[in-house]
């Protein structure tokens, strides 16, 4: 039986057109696939984000502080979003003068007669890039919250009173000797330190009176702005919350 070539070659060409096509939908099926598992995976990830914050809120340290109605004043003072510390500048113990553990001459001259230094912690490129008014890449954004090992930078404010937030919370505490020197210890340990200096990053803040120095920690989603909060104040036995990426979980803590 002779096979017409033309027959032939209309079958093969058909067989590899099917065979091309299976292909190709065998290709959209792993990529659709991969799109919803990935998508899937995302959303357990912050629904178990969502849950050990929930969980870190409600379970508090410190639950046995013991108020006191004078000593060295702290400030925690936020919007539920961000937190910082307020400390004086000299304190009335003499036990420490921020001023003088800078030793930066510009700083002196420029702030010497600032009462209040306030303390915040943030991730290094998001920070430099809000304060020199540069757009916040996409790639920054991801590696705040995918990446573990960001670099950080201490912002540090000297001023006269409590930056006016919108919609801010401040909560005042009291603390005796002891428990400002275990703070003291936790912000002085938190600098990269230079030549027996606390190593400034950039003297061009926001404001104008403000500088952001290295930090020797790592940021990342679980060890945020406000975690250095709920850290400082865990170090100094005020009342905080065990795990707070947000502002609003030690807050709660600080409340009850």
């Amino acid at each position: 039986m002779l096979i017409n070539s033309e027959e032939l070659f209309c079958k093969v060409e058909k067989n590899s057109t099917i065979s091309y096509f299976n292909s190709i939908m065998k290709f959209i099926n792993y990529v659709v696939s991969f799109v919803v598992y990935s998508v899937q995976l995302i959303c357990d990830i912050v629904i178990l984000f969502l849950l050990f914050t929930l969980i870190g809120a409600f379970w508090g340290r410190n639950t046995n502080e013991v108020l006191h109605t004078e000593g060295v004043p702290l400030y925690i003072h936020g919007d539920g979003f961000h937190t910082e510390l307020y400390l004086p500048v000299k304190d009335s113990l003499g036990m420490m003068n921020w001023m003088d553990w800078f030793d930066d001459t510009t700083i002196r001259h420029k702030h010497a007669t600032a009462s209040l230094i306030n303390f915040a912690w943030a991730e290094e490129d998001w920070t430099t890039a809000g304060a020199s008014n540069r757009p916040k890449g996409i790639q920054t954004t991801l590696e705040i919250f995918f990446s573990p090992w960001n670099k950080s930078v201490l912002h540090v404010q000297w001023m006269n009173q409590l930056w006016p937030l919108k919609k801010a919370v401040t909560i005042k505490r009291y603390l005796n000797s002891e428990q400002y020197l275990q703070l003291i210890r936790f912000i002085t340990g938190s600098f990269v330190i230079e030549k027996n200096k606390p190593a400034i990053r950039s003297y061009t803040g926001y404001y104008g009176w403000d500088y952001l120095y290295k930090s020797n920690r790592n940021y990342n989603s679980f060890n945020t702005c406000n975690q250095f909060t709920s850290d400082a104040l865990n170090a100094c036995g005020v009342r905080n919350a065990t795990f707070s990426p947000f502002g609003w979980g030690l807050f709660y803590q600080l409340k009850k």
